[in-house]
C-alpha cells in the first residue's frame, strides 16, 4: 500500500507534544520525512527518536516562531537536510489566559499575538520561497472554532485565530498561481497539554464547566490529537490538490449548531 506523504519534505512547528507531536508521528509513517520545531528541544528530540525508532527520518530544530533569525534557521536547516519542502504545518501556539480585554496585559497580548501570529506569518515568509523554487507546496495553518465565534474571557485568543483565517486566505489567492495550497484546520476542545490542566482541574473541582464543554459538542466527547493530525495530513497529501483557502472544521459538531 503506498503511503499518502511518500517523497514529501515537512516541518512542523509545536511539535514536541499534543496535535503537533501526533502529526509527525503520522507524517511520517505515511512516508514524509520530517523537520520537528519547537521551544523544548527535548520534547521534540523526544518525538523525533520515536520516528527513527520506527523506521522515518526526522530533523530537530530548536525555534522560537517568535523570531525571524530563528525561522530562517529552521527552513535552512530543512532544505539543507533534506533538499526541499513541500509541507508547511504551523501548529505553534499559546493561549492568552481566560480574561475580558480590560483585564488581560500588554504583555500577554503581544506574547500571544507574536506566537499565535507573527510566528506563522514569519514561517510562511521563509517556507514559501523554498515552495515555489520546488514547484509547489501544502501549508496547513492550525486555527481554531475560536476564530469564528465570540466566547466568554478568550477575545486576545479568539482574535489571533480569526486573523489565521483571514491571512490563510489570502496567502491562498497570492500563491496559487505557484501551486502553492494554504489551508486551516479548525479544531474544537482537544486533548492537549495546552487544555489538561484546565480539564483537570474542573474535574477536582466537580466543576459543571466540563459537562458544558461536552454539551457543546454534539458528538459527545472532546477531540483526541489524532482526530486533527488525519484532517491535516488530508490537506498535506496529494488527494486534496483541489483544495485552498478552506476552513476545516473538526469538532465533533460543535460550530453545527
Amino acid at each position: 500500500m503506498a503511503h499518502r506523504l511518500e517523497g514529501k519534505v515537512a516541518i512542523i512547528t509545536g511539535g514536541g507534544s499534543g496535535i503537533g507531536e501526533t502529526t509527525a508521528i503520522i507524517f511520517a509513517r505515511e512516508g514524509a520525512k520530517v523537520a520537528l520545531a519547537g521551544r523544548r528541544v527535548a520534547k521534540i528530540q523526544a518525538v523525533a527518536d520515536r520516528i527513527i525508532s520506527e523506521g522515518g527520518e526526522a530533523l530537530v530544530v530548536q525555534t522560537d516562531v517568535r523570531y525571524a533569525d530563528q525561522v530562517q534557521n529552521l527552513v535552512s536547516k530543512t532544505v539543507e537536510r533534506f533538499g526541499k519542502l513541500n509541507v508547511l504545518f504551523n501548529n505553534a501556539g499559546v493561549r492568552a489566559s481566560r480574561s475580558t480585554v480590560v483585564e488581560v496585559s500588554e504583555e500577554e497580548y503581544e506574547r500571544t499575538m507574536a506566537t499565535d501570529v507573527k510566528g506563522l506569518w514569519l514561517c510562511c515568509k521563509y517556507a514559501i520561497p523554498e515552495m515555489i523554487r520546488g514547484g509547489g507546496g501544502s501549508i496547513i495553518n492550525c486555527s481554531s472554532i475560536s476564530a469564528f465565534i465570540g466566547q466568554p474571557l478568550q477575545g486576545v485568543y479568539n482574535v489571533t485565530k480569526g486573523g489565521i483565517d483571514v491571512l490563510s486566505k489570502c496567502m491562498a489567492v497570492d500563491f496559487a498561481k505557484h501551486n502553492i495550497r494554504v489551508n486551516n484546520v479548525n479544531p474544537g476542545w482537544v486533548k492537549t497539554e495546552m487544555n489538561e490542566e484546565e480539564l483537570a482541574r474542573w474535574k477536582a473541582e466537580g466543576s459543571k464547566e466540563l459537562e458544558e464543554v461536552l454539551r457543546l459538542h454534539p458528538l459527545g466527547r472532546l477531540g483526541e490529537p489524532e482526530d486533527v493530525a488525519w484532517a491535516v495530513v488530508y490537506l498535506a497529501a496529494d488527494e486534496s490538490s483541489w483544495v485552498t483557502g478552506a476552513s476545516f472544521l473538526v469538532d465533533g459538531g460543535y460550530c453545527c449548531q
